[in-house]
């Protein structure tokens, strides 16, 4: 019984989380933040009575057990998910998040952004994958030499490059799924897409739309970028032109088409390719950031 107390406590408090995981759960929880308190605002059409839409078949797998919000009595409830789900998303931007804390962050997450189909995008598909790969994101200290910490760094690992390849696989198979259609191939996708008076700002897309040459030659690079990611991603000197690219893409969709979650979702998940140097800088700033603010 000893035993299992000392690794448990060894387990919590000597894994500490790596600078490039770290910086990757705060951005991520912000835009989580955001995207919540959204919602929040139309919480009881959301989640509460007056839910609009049922799932009339809930998510199958792993996540059929987080489905609570499915269940009619459980609804009227929902603030209790909603209220421990932003506190602990508020704690995990200061720093005070462990293993524990992430898988209440992850069980949460799915019951409320799963248990409303109408709200849930592509985005949330992908945020619930990395949350779940986010559970395993610790590491041992470099001083830790024993059977557990070996293990602790084998699952960091494990977990950490799961992340890239979750979002390398994403692009490729969206890429690969636009291949079989004659729009992309053709070139005239982006041009199409512009067409619908429903999405973004139609001032931005007339503008667009006159220049065809532009939209064809951006319609074969997003095709291009999309299949190649998985591969381009791992150069590491081209790595940093590669995601911004990406991001520019992104925030090009939300201007224009105005899928504000999935782009800002996508963006947020490029930082787990930050290296640990440049990471630790950023959260060095933050962090004088915050004892400056503090102490003023």
């Amino acid at each position: 019984m000893n035993w299992i107390t000392k690794n448990l406590k060894e387990w919590q408090f000597t894994l500490s989380i790596g600078s490039s995981s770290e910086l990757f759960i705060k951005i991520v929880y912000l835009v989580l933040l955001w995207s919540t308190i959204k919602l929040l605002l139309i919480g009881n059409v959301v989640w509460g009575e007056d839910y609009f839409i049922l799932l009339s078949d809930p998510f199958s797998g792993p996540d059929r057990l987080a489905m609570l919000l499915n269940i009619t009595a459980v609804r009227i409830y929902y603030m209790y998910f909603v209220i421990p789900f932003l506190g602990l998303i508020l704690a995990g931007l200061l720093g005070f998040h462990n293993v524990f804390t992430r898988i209440v962050v992850w069980f949460l997450f799915v019951n409320l952004h799963f248990g409303n189909g109408a709200v849930s995008t592509g985005g949330h598909h992908l945020i619930q994958q990395l949350l779940f790969f986010h559970i395993f994101l610790f590491r041992v200290k470099s001083e830790e030499v024993s059977y557990l910490s070996s293990l602790g760094r084998f699952i960091h690992h494990l977990a950490y490059y799961s992340i890239w390849l979750q979002i390398a696989i994403l692009y490729l198979v969206s890429g690969i799924w636009k291949l079989k259609g004659d729009l992309w191939l053709d070139g005239s996708a982006m041009f199409l897409t512009l067409s619908f008076k429903e999405f973004g700002f139609p001032w931005i897309a007339n503008t667009l739309k006159e220049n065809t040459i532009f939209l064809q030659m951006l319609t074969w690079m997003v095709l291009a970028y999309q299949v190649l990611f998985i591969s381009l991603v791992w150069i590491k000197p081209i790595r940093k032109w590669v995601l911004l690219f990406g991001a520019a893409f992104h925030i090009s969709i939300i201007f224009l088409i105005g899928i504000t979650d999935f782009g800002l979702f996508m963006i947020a998940s490029y930082s787990i390719f930050i290296n640990n140097h440049l990471a630790e800088k950023i959260l060095r700033k933050i962090r004088l950031r915050r004892v400056l603010s503090l102490s003023a």
